[in-house]
């Protein structure tokens, strides 16, 4: 048994601000991870193996970022003005994506992680994805990546069975309906999956296994409803992308006569355990169906700006009340992991409707980040009280002073980017003391993946000239995009 007392902490929690309770400095006792006291009674419950005195300084939840792409990592830059759909040919699908063996997706993940430990970010989902032919050692690469430093993470291996052109609704250039023909069969695809789900599930409670279909226009009906039933059968949850370009209303049209949404309803994908990133293409309907099952929309605010893809209807999924978890996307889209500058732009974006449209307040985009990635994960995060884990932030006190309940909240979303993080606990284990990360060769990891990042850029010349054979195609298909009016009432049967 291990147990730690963190004295003299200003606690603050979303909670907390939400009952606008005073936040004056109190005591938190940890034992075995566990959070199983708050207030001036903690430091009599047991003998602690460590006591921290945090002198007057706020202490809050670990950040939950709920929706990662590791793998993307080390190709922070890569790119400026791109639309979603050529964006995916030049980072991922389409043939002009980078190739990284199961030693570099390890690599790229440690790096990430190593950034969100010290921006404050103790929890994460990663819908990692490794190349076919070395799935199994590309997943565990990643997972043991986590595992070595600490983090918590939820690792949602990535897989499809349909080519990424067949996920396009190429018909509105040539008049052509690709109906998309599997390149693997189902069980070519499931059966490496299960494996993982089986290797993982048990090996440590800090990492988890999570199925990511890579979303739904990549994913045959066959492979999807086998996604579903493989997560209810194991109780492992399930993240897949949702609606995060508009050309994706009409591939579902062509493939599901009908709404995604819907579709989702019909298989039994719409549990708690679910989530969707993006969900930015949502029809009202659509928006009351997600809510009726509390399946969870995760936002992800800066990828989405920086490829044009939309505006998530985030105010009107907070109204019918759905859950609404915050992510950063892989940092090739984003291009940043700072889940402060995150929740910031939360709670901004849709403040571009004007002042008399609904937007979240500070308050909702600290409830998205903790209590939706919560939700996300599965596991008792995101609140310092009782029965929680003690993944927990210490903000340094001459960047970030006490103040009252809303004000801190104010402060949290709009005035921080991670400068005040001063130590970082994950399962009440101290993993970052003074700005410094504990027990990691921080120099050493991030030297071997700058020599990965001059490979990449060696290469990028060819990934460029193979997505320029594609960009004219790419560009008609934007164009045609841009002159539909969406009438979501016909995708409705």
């Amino acid at each position: 048994m291990t147990s730690l007392l963190i004295t003299n902490a200003a606690v603050f929690d979303a909670a907390i601000g939400r009952e606008g309770r005073d936040v004056t400095p109190t005591d938190v006792a940890v034992v075995d991870g566990e959070i199983v006291a708050v207030g001036p009674d903690a430091r009599t419950a047991a003998e602690f193996d460590e006591v921290v005195d945090a002198g007057g300084r706020v202490v809050i939840p670990g950040l939950i970022n709920a929706h990662l792409h590791s793998n993307q990592t080390l190709e922070a830059g890569l790119c400026d003005e791109l639309p979603l759909d050529a964006y995916l040919v030049l980072a991922s699908y389409g043939g002009a994506g980078a190739r990284f063996s199961p030693h570099e997706l390890g690599l790229s993940a440690k790096v990430g992680a190593l950034d969100m430990l010290l921006g404050g970010t103790t929890s994460v989902v990663d819908c990692a994805r490794s190349d076919d032919e070395w799935f199994a050692d590309g997943m565990d690469a990643v997972c043991q990546a986590y595992a070595d430093l600490g983090i918590r993470a939820g690792v949602a291996a990535q897989y499809s069975d349909l080519d990424y052109m067949s996920s396009i609704p190429g018909w509105l250039i040539d008049g052509s309906h690709t109906a998309g023909v599997p390149r693997l069969s189902v069980d070519e695809v499931m059966g490496p999956v299960g494996a993982f789900v089986t290797r993982w599930s048990s090996r440590t409670p800090l990492v988890r296994p999570m199925l990511g279909p890579s979303s739904l226009p990549r994913c045959s009906v066959e492979l999807f409803e086998s996604s579903v039933e493989l997560s209810r059968g194991s109780g492992v949850p399930l993240q897949t992308h949702l609606l995060s370009a508009s050309g994706q209303v009409e591939v579902a049209r062509q493939r599901y006569a009908g709404s995604t949404v819907g579709f989702l309803e019909k298989v039994g994908a719409l549990e708690a355990t679910s989530s969707f990133a993006h969900a930015i293409w949502l029809d009202p309907r659509e928006i009351g169906i997600m809510a009726e099952h509390a399946a969870v929309a995760v936002h992800n605010p800066a990828s989405n700006l920086k490829l044009s893809a939309g505006l998530a209807p985030i105010p009107d999924l907070l109204a019918a009340g759905a859950p609404v978890a915050l992510g950063s996307d892989g940092a090739s889209s984003n291009d940043s992991l700072n889940m402060f500058e995150t929740l910031k732009l939360s709670a901004l974006v849709q403040r571009v409707r004007g002042p008399l449209a609904p937007s979240p307040k500070a308050l909702d985009a600290l409830e998205m980040l903790w209590d939706g990635g919560r939700a996300v994960l599965g596991q008792p995060v995101g609140r310092i009280a009782p029965g929680y884990r003690a993944d927990l932030v210490i903000l340094d006190r001459l960047r970030f002073s006490p103040g009252p309940a809303a004000q801190i909240a104010n402060q949290l979303v709009f005035a921080e980017l991670g400068q005040s993080v001063e130590d970082v606990y994950v399962d009440g284990r101290r993993l970052v003391a003074g700005r410094q990360l504990v027990g990691v060769d921080e120099a050493a990891i991030r030297d071997e993946a700058r020599e990965v990042r001059e490979r990449l850029w060696a290469g990028l010349p060819e990934r460029l000239q193979r997505f320029e054979e594609r960009r004219p195609f790419l560009e008609s298909l934007e164009a045609s995009l841009a002159g539909i009016e969406l009438d979501f009432a016909r995708y409705w049967s």
